[in-house]
């Protein structure tokens, strides 16, 4: 890998600057030059990422929280957890709106730790798409330990950082890089789920919310292989099949929640969730509370 000066703040969107986010420390100075972080408290803002030659990761350490993303001229809006990840890949821009104080890790990478020994960066860079809030625990380890080295915890040298930056970089690959398709590929294999398959998605997770829903399951209600669906899935909704499924187990709680006739334990079961405990985790997580102070507060 080729040595580059230092990864500085005039190498990021600068966005955080703009927005006056209340930084608690960041690794300008540290003399790192395949990462630049920050890690701060961001105050709600709309602005714009514009597109890079690097990649951004933004690890969200406090949540729930909604966020409205504008990719492609397409706007989405989330609920995001903690630990929830957003990802913008160099050559992608994004418009975000955040609506509410965030505790953040902004994590910038340098495009070649993406790169392979055939093709170079570039290969691999075309291959990812951004991520808009999705949760992954080993991302989630890898970003705070970055957060550790510039609040003190941890040490901050390159020594220790570009081995957890490549680290990063390797799961983002591994969990979201397909290869991009060949001119005319695209009339042969569609990019995103029809209606009707989406509508025999929701109607099967719809029925089946109670019991064990497994990605082929899916992937053959609508006659596609599990990688080649859950690259049109994530297409499709923004998300992936997972957290999906999980959105609609915590939406089935709240209405089963309203009525006080099923204790908080059998909602977990008839939800899908393995137990009560495991209802109260997830549940937190999605609206901030648990299930019995959302019961007592409709």
């Amino acid at each position: 890998m080729d040595a580059k000066s230092a990864f500085g703040i005039e190498d990021t969107h600068g966005v955080l600057h703009r927005f006056q986010a209340d930084f608690r420390g960041s690794s300008e100075g540290l003399g790192w030059s395949q990462v630049f972080a920050s890690v701060q408290r961001e105050r709600p803002f709309d602005g714009r990422f514009h597109a890079l030659s690097d990649n951004l990761m933004v690890l969200h350490r406090g949540g729930p929280v909604d966020i409205t993303y504008t990719v492609d001229g397409k706007s989405v809006a989330r609920h995001i957890p903690r630990g929830g990840v957003f990802f913008l890949p160099a050559g992608h821009e994004c418009n975000v709106a955040l609506h509410a104080v965030l505790d953040s890790t902004h994590i910038y990478l340098r495009s070649d730790l993406f790169a392979d020994h055939e093709g170079g960066a570039d290969r691999l860079i075309n291959g990812l798409a951004p991520m808009l809030g999705e949760r992954d625990v080993v991302l989630e380890h890898l970003a705070a330990a970055v957060g550790e080295t510039i609040t003190g915890g941890l040490p901050a040298s390159s020594l220790f950082i570009d081995p957890i930056a490549q680290a990063i970089a390797n799961r983002f690959i591994a969990i979201n890089y397909h290869k991009p398709l060949a001119a005319g590929d695209s009339e042969k294999h569609p990019q995103r789920l029809s209606s009707r398959q989406m509508q025999r998605v929701r109607e099967f997770v719809e029925t089946n919310l109670d019991t064990d829903i497994r990605l082929d399951m899916l992937a053959g209600l609508c006659g596609r292989s599990t990688e080649y669906f859950v690259r049109l899935f994530k297409a499709t909704t923004g998300v992936s099949p997972y957290q999906y499924v999980l959105a609609m187990r915590i939406e089935r709680a709240k209405l089963l929640l309203r009525d006080e006739v099923q204790s908080i334990a059998d909602v977990a079961l008839a939800c899908g969730f393995s137990h009560q405990e495991h209802l109260t985790r997830m549940f937190r997580r999605f609206t901030g509370v648990t299930p019995g102070r959302y019961r007592r507060s409709h």
